[in-house]
């Protein structure tokens, strides 16, 4: 039994708690164009749950072999101001705020464990005006092992004194899902945001919604 009765719910970030992967595909898509002379074919569904290396591959290709460490560097240093400059557009997702509320009505503790890093995170917050409604927020630096490339939502429990099998883990991918249910997490839901039923399904999600509203905790 956990030293600390209470549970947590864990949210990811893109796709989950903000409808943000369309923009970060656009912001990449304009890196890569200014910089490479490159565009790809496709929508934002290509990066769900790609990591960085990944998507410097998605998009470079053949030329993949010319991306010094300088280039990815500007690459990475342009999309950040990219995407800064179009997130003024963004909104939280339908339903997480009503989601929050009710999850720190019951008492649970409310955490971020996303592959984005610490410093984004807080920024699109700001925008969002969600700031201060979170217990912990844990970015790149704090989520990842670094051996494996897994995210380790169990670090959210930890912190709390919590076993991560009480805790409720909400991914909108397959690497997500795959990561939480890893390290231990109780219970994994799927959102339909960015994926099918089916591929969340065949993750290993015990439940999948279409809508935060459908969440029961």
């Amino acid at each position: 039994m956990s030293p600390n009765p209470r549970r947590c719910l864990i949210f990811d970030f893109d796709g989950v708690l903000v409808d943000s992967e369309p923009l970060h595909f656009e912001s990449w898509q304009q890196s890569f164009e200014q910089l490479m002379g490159i565009r790809i074919e496709g929508s934002h569904h290509l990066l769900v749950g790609l990591n960085q290396e990944e998507i410097y591959q998605l998009w470079a290709g053949k030329q993949f072999d010319i991306l010094t460490a300088d280039l990815r560097t500007s690459l990475l240093d342009l999309k950040k101001q990219i995407f800064l400059t179009l997130a003024t557009q963004l909104q939280p997702m339908s339903g997480s705020v009503d989601l929050l509320r009710r999850a720190q009505d019951g008492g649970w503790y409310t955490a971020i464990v996303s592959r984005a890093l610490r410093t984004r995170l807080h920024r699109t917050l700001d925008i969002l005006q969600l700031p201060t409604r979170f217990d912990i927020i844990l970015g790149n630096e704090d989520a990842l092992d670094r051996s494996t490339d897994r995210k380790i939502h169990a670090r959210a429990a930890y912190a709390f004194g919590i076993d991560p099998r009480d805790c409720v883990v909400i991914e909108d991918s397959v690497s997500g899902i795959k990561d939480a249910l890893a390290c231990g997490i109780g219970t994994v839901i799927g959102l339909t945001s960015s994926l099918e039923a089916d591929a969340l399904e065949q993750a290993g999600a015990q439940q999948v919604v279409a809508h935060l509203d459908e969440v029961r905790l």
